[in-house]
C-alpha cells in the first residue's frame, strides 16, 4: 500500500499531524493533571479539616461544660449541678466520684459495690490532670455507643473529685457518615489510628483500621495526621482511593476520607477521550482533502509513469511524447522524459546498426574458434597417446631396474650370509681341533686314573697280606683294605669304559673335522662365485638406471608437450565458448533493440568481415615439436 509516492506523503503528513496533536494532548493532559492532583488534594484536606473543625467543635462544647461544672459541684447541693449538666450538654448521665469512693449520678445510679477509682475514666482523668475523652463503648444499660467525658475537681491543690458524662456519639456517627465528596467516596472516625470508630459499614464499628487494608497502620495513620495535606493510595474493597487523615483537638481520635481515584479523575479522562476524538477527525478531514490535492498533483507524474511502463514492455514505443505543460516540478519531469527519449531513440539507433556488425562478426570468429579447437584436439589426442606409450616403457625399465636392484642386494646378501658361513666353519674346525686335543688330554688323565686304580689295587692286596699275617689284630683292617681293592676294581672299570667312550669320540671329531673342513673348502668357492654374480648384478642395475632417466627425461619431455597442448586447447575452447556468448549476446541484443520502436530506420548493416577460419586441416594430423617461447608457451605447430 505504501509502495506509491503519494501514499508514502500522505502517511508522513498524517503521522506528523498525529504526533503533533498527541504531543499537544500530552503536554495538556500532564498539565491539567498536575492542576486537577493539586485540586484534589487541596479539596480532600478541605473537606477532612472542614468535618474535623465540626467534631472538635462538638468535643470543646461539651468538655467546657463539664469544666464549668467544677465549681457548683462543690456546693453543698452537687446533684442540682448534675442534674443541669445533663441537661444543657446532652449527657445521657453526669456524675461526680470522689477519692473516698463515693459516687452521686444524675441518673442510672449505680449498685452497691460500684468503685468509680478503678473505672478508666477515673483514672485518665487524674493521671492527665485535664479533661479526657475515653474510647467509645458500648452501653450496657441503652446499647448505644458512648463516650465518657471527665475532668478532675482540686480544691486546694488537692484533688476533690472527678466530674463525668456519659455521651451517645451516635449523632456524631451519622455526622460522618454523611461526608461523601463523591458518591463512591467515604469517610470515617478511628482511635490512635487502631480501631474504627465510626464507618458507614456499621459491622466495622470498634474493628481494627486494619480490616479496610493491611496498609492502614497506627504508623501510616500517625504520618498523614503529622503531614499537611498528605495523602496515601490505598484499595478498599478492590477499588483504589486517596485517604487523608486529621486529628481531632483534645483526643486521639482522626478523622480519615477515603476520595475515590476512578471518580476524581474523570474529567482526565474526559479530556484524553474528547482529544482522542478531536484526533480522528482531523485525521480524517486531512486525509480525504490532502488525498484530493495529492490526486491531482501527481496526474503529471502518472502519465510519465504509465509512458516508461509502455517503454519498457510491449513493442518499446520510443516515439511516444508527453505534454509538457505548467513550470513545476511534474512539468520538469515531463520536458525531461522527452529529452531522454529523444536521446534513447538516437542511441538505440546506433546500437542496432554496430549490433548488426557485432553479429557478423562472431558469427566468423565462432566459425574460426571452433576450426582451431578440432585441430588443437586432435593434436592433444596425439599427444596423450605418445605420453600413454612412453609411461607404459618408463614403467617397464623402472620395473625392470627395480628387480635388478632387488637381485644385487639379494645377491649381496647372500654373499654376506656365505661369507659369515664360512667364518663359522673355520670356527667349528678350530673347535673341532680343540676337541680333539681335549679328548686325548682327558685319555691321558683316564690313563692316569687306571694306573692310579691299579697301584691301589696293589697297595690294597698288600695290605690284606699283611693283615692275615697279623692275625686277629689285622682283622679290621683286613676289611678296609677288602673295601679298597674293591673301590680300585671299580675306579678301574669306570676308567676302561671313560677310555672306551672317549677313543669312539675321538674317532668321531677327528671324523667331523675331516668334513667340516672340506665345508669349509666348499663354502669359499660358494662365496667366491656369488661375488661373481653379484658384480654382473651391479653392472646390470646401473646400464637399467640410465636406460630409466633417459626415458624419464623423455617422458617428462612429452608431458610438457601434453600439458602445453592442453591448456591450448582449454584457451581455444575458452575463445570459442566466449565467441559463441559473444554470437549469442549480439544476437540477444539485435533483438532488443529491434523490439523498440523509432522515428526513422536504421542504417544498412556493413558488408561481413573476412572470414578467419583456416583451410580445414586434416583429421590426424601429424604432429611436429615446436620451440617454446621464454614464458612457456608453443610459438607454431
Amino acid at each position: 500500500m505504501l509502495s506509491s509516492l503519494r501514499m508514502r506523503i500522505l502517511a508522513i503528513i498524517l503521522v506528523v499531524i498525529a504526533l503533533a496533536l498527541a504531543v499537544n494532548a500530552t503536554v495538556s493532559y500532564i498539565t491539567l493533571k498536575k492542576h486537577n492532583d493539586l485540586q484534589i488534594t487541596q479539596q480532600l484536606a478541605s473537606v477532612s479539616q472542614g468535618n474535623a473543625l465540626a467534631i472538635e467543635e462538638w468535643i470543646a462544647a461539651r468538655a467546657s461544660m463539664l469544666e464549668a461544672a467544677r465549681t457548683p459541684v462543690m456546693d453543698n447541693d452537687p446533684l442540682t449541678a448534675l442534674e443541669q449538666l445533663q441537661a444543657s450538654g446532652g449527657f445521657m448521665a453526669a456524675f461526680f466520684s470522689q477519692p473516698d469512693g463515693s459516687h452521686l449520678a444524675s441518673a442510672f445510679p449505680p449498685g452497691d459495690g460500684y468503685d468509680p477509682r478503678t473505672r478508666g475514666w477515673y483514672q485518665a482523668a487524674v493521671a492527665q490532670d485535664r479533661t479526657i475523652v475515653t474510647e467509645p463503648y458500648e452501653d450496657d444499660a441503652s446499647g448505644q455507643l458512648v463516650v465518657t467525658f471527665a475532668t478532675p475537681v482540686k480544691r486546694g491543690g488537692s484533688l476533690y473529685g472527678v466530674i463525668g458524662g456519659d455521651v451517645a456519639i451516635g449523632k456524631l456517627i451519622e455526622q460522618v457518615n454523611a461526608i461523601q465528596p463523591t458518591p463512591a467516596s467515604f469517610a470515617f472516625l478511628s482511635s490512635a489510628g487502631e480501631t474504627i470508630i465510626a464507618h458507614p459499614d456499621p459491622a466495622l464499628t470498634l474493628q481494627p483500621l486494619t480490616s479496610l487494608n493491611d496498609a492502614l497502620t497506627p504508623s501510616a495513620i500517625e504520618r498523614l495526621r503529622m503531614t499537611a495535606n498528605a495523602w496515601e493510595h490505598v484499595d478498599v474493597n478492590d477499588e483504589t482511593k486517596r485517604i487523608a487523615a486529621t486529628p481531632i483537638a483534645g483526643t486521639d481520635w482522626e478523622l480519615g476520607v477515603a476520595l475515590d481515584e476512578y471518580e476524581a479523575t474523570v474529567g482526565l479522562r474526559a479530556i484524553i477521550h474528547s482529544a482522542l476524538l478531536t484526533l480522528a477527525v482531523i485525521l480524517v478531514l486531512t486525509a480525504v482533502l490532502l488525498s484530493l490535492w495529492l490526486k491531482r498533483s501527481f496526474a503529471g507524474l502518472e502519465r510519465a509513469r504509465d509512458a516508461l511502463e509502455d517503454i519498457a514492455s510491449g513493442e518499446g514505443d520510443l516515439t511516444r511524447r508527453l505534454p509538457e505543460q505548467g513550470r513545476d516540478e511534474v512539468g520538469q519531469i515531463s520536458r525531461a522524459f522527452n529529452r531522454f527519449v529523444d536521446k534513447m531513440e538516437h542511441v538505440l539507433i546506433d546500437v542496432r546498426a554496430s549490433s548488426d556488425a557485432v553479429h557478423h562478426a562472431a558469427n566468423e570468429i565462432a566459425s574460426g574458434g571452433q576450426d582451431l579447437s578440432r585441430r588443437t584436439d586432435n593434436t592433444a589426442a596425439s599427444l596423450q597417446q605418445t605420453s600413454a606409450s612412453i609411461e607404459e616403457i618408463t614403467s617397464t625399465v623402472q620395473h625392470t631396474a627395480s628387480s635388478a636392484q632387488q637381485a644385487s642386494k639379494l645377491s649381496q646378501s647372500a654373499s654376506q650370509v656365505a661369507g659369515h658361513g664360512g667364518e663359522v666353519m673355520g670356527n667349528v674346525v678350530t673347535t673341532m681341533e680343540q676337541i680333539t686335543q681335549a679328548s686325548e688330554k682327558i685319555g691321558e688323565i683316564v690313563t692316569l686314573m687306571n694306573s692310579i686304580s691299579f697301584q691301589t689295587n696293589l697297595l690294597a692286596l698288600n695290605a690284606s697280606v699283611e693283615a692275615a699275617r697279623a692275625g686277629e689284630h689285622g682283622r679290621g683292617f683286613a676289611v678296609v683294605a677288602e673295601e679298597v681293592r674293591k673301590l680300585a676294581r671299580r675306579s678301574s672299570d669306570a676308567a676302561n669304559d671313560i677310555q672306551k667312550l672317549i677313543e669312539d669320540s675321538q674317532g668321531k671329531v677327528n671324523s667331523g673335522t675331516t668334513l667340516v673342513r672340506n665345508a669349509g673348502e666348499t663354502m669359499e668357492e660358494i662365496v667366491s662365485h656369488i661375488a661373481r654374480v653379484t658384480d654382473v648384478l651391479e653392472e646390470i642395475e646401473a646400464a637399467t638406471s640410465e636406460q630409466s632417466e633417459g626415458i624419464n627425461q623423455v617422458n617428462i619431455a612429452v608431458a610438457d608437450l601434453d600439458r602445453m597442448t592442453q591448456e591450448n586447447a582449454a584457451l581455444v575452447e575458452e575463445s570459442t565458448t566466449a565467441a559463441e556468448q559473444l554470437k549469442e549476446q549480439s544476437g540477444q541484443l539485435a533483438s532488443v533493440i529491434g523490439s523498440f520502436k523509432v522515428s526513422r530506420a536504421a542504417p544498412a548493416a556493413p558488408a561481413p568481415a573476412p572470414s578467419l577460419a583456416r583451410p580445414k586441416a586434416p583429421t590426424t594430423p601429424a604432429p611436429r615439436l615446436a620451440s617454446t617461447s621464454a614464458e612457456g608457451d608453443w610459438d607454431e605447430f
